[in-house]
């Protein structure tokens, strides 16, 4: 009988390997992919349909390159934060290291003042460590994101986990920030002897943790349904911004009781504000996700909202120059200042709707564009789908 990892490495290799633009703009982050393809092959990952797991990873841009293509994107601003190789692991091969290691020397040279993310489930040697640490140093503002999320090897292939626990505390004797990712959320990490090892390692050395759910696209339904049966048999799991199992909702909810103080968000775009001692820039505070789900520290939310109270009230005139400047004049829109969001009445690809709410410092909701490459996003509109305890 065929294991099921062995049938999610059958189908990797079967996929038909395709690109994503080296430089895009993703929900909070300028996405920069120089390198892309991943040696590992975690069977949740959304480049399994793209055939970019358990591959050698191709490199499509050098280091020069890479920062004239950030530079002159029409989404670049020097205050925005950008994501480096998130389609792949930097750190899990010694050629894509050196990448990273003339990257950040070139981003350096530059002189570059955005937030740098780099994403990552393995181990950071000491060498690139050091490289990490210099280059803030000379004033690059890195953040690690370290991705652990109590799963086993049979879902995240080729992740040494005793490996990557060891990294949170280098990171932080280093001084180098982290943001524990928790993602993605499945029945069988969403026990309370995992949930609270991850959540307890994690906390003592990151300074916030982000928790996600499982994103499901389309064109994964069928496979994922693998692995968490009811996932076929929900209704709206892939519209859904993520997909949680009760358990883990329940859980990520009370981490407040459980170490009061530290910050647990379900948004990118707050983790990083908090970090970089920063407002929200992404229109998120007040709302149902800042009051009700986000575990955020008084002192950040009254940074965000002497930030809000400062600001002139946006404008129709303000938001259609932004809707000039992204390529989309005449599209009709609502400025709701009540609710304190435009909401565009009309198609717009993802991107679009990230782009003008950093431009208009507001949330900007879209109908949204089902050929659009990304899975939904809380961006649109889309909210977060919780499923009963499933093992």
């Amino acid at each position: 009988m065929e294991s099921r990892l062995g049938v999610d490495a059958r189908r990797v290799h079967h996929s038909r390997r395709t690109r994503t633009a080296v430089v895009d703009q993703h929900a909070t982050w300028i996405a920069v992919n120089p390198i892309q393809g991943c040696p590992k092959a975690c069977s949740y990952c959304f480049l399994n349909e793209r055939g970019q797991t358990a591959v050698r990873p191709e490199q499509l841009a050098t280091p020069v390159e890479t920062v004239d293509m950030l530079t002159a994107s029409p989404y670049y601003a020097p205050d925005r934060p950008v994501a480096l190789y998130t389609w792949t692991d930097v750190m899990a091969l010694p050629s894509s290291r050196a990448h990273l290691a003339d990257l950040l020397a070139v981003l350096v040279e530059r002189q570059i003042s955005n937030p740098l993310v780099l994403i990552t489930k393995c181990p950071i040697p000491d060498e690139t460590l050091h490289v990490v640490t210099t280059a803030r140093q000379a004033g690059l503002r890195t953040i690690v994101y370290l991705s652990y999320s109590g799963l086993g090897r049979d879902m995240e292939r080729g992740i040494r986990h005793d490996q990557l626990k060891a990294t949170f505390p280098r990171l932080a004797d280093a001084d180098v920030p982290v943001a524990h990712y928790w993602r993605p959320a499945f029945p069988e990490s969403a026990t309370t002897g995992t949930m609270e090892a991850v959540f307890d390692w994690a906390a003592e050395y990151a300074r916030c943790t982000v928790a996600a759910g499982l994103k499901v696209e389309s064109a994964a339904l069928a496979r994922l349904a693998e692995l968490w049966s009811e996932l076929a048999t929900t209704p709206g799991v892939t519209a859904a911004e993520c997909v949680y199992p009760q358990a883990f909702w329940d859980f990520i909810h009370a981490t407040h009781r459980r170490r009061p103080g530290y910050p647990l968000f379900h948004t990118n775009s707050c983790a990083l504000a908090y970090v970089l001692d920063q407002s929200d820039r992404f229109g998120v505070f007040g709302s149902s996700v800042c009051t009700a789900r986000n575990h955020c520290p008084a002192a950040q939310r009254r940074r965000c909202e002497a930030d809000l109270l400062s600001r002139p009230a946006l404008t129709e005139a303000a938001v259609r120059t932004a809707l000039n400047r992204r390529g989309h004049p005449d599209t009709p829109f609502t400025l709701d200042h009540p609710h304190g969001e435009v909401v565009i009445h009309a198609v717009l690809p993802t991107s679009a709707a990230a782009a003008l709410t950093q431009d208009l410092g507001m949330r900007v909701r879209i109908a949204r564009q089902h050929s659009d490459p990304y899975w939904s996003s809380g961006t649109a509109g889309a909210l977060p789908l919780v499923i009963g305890d499933a093992r």
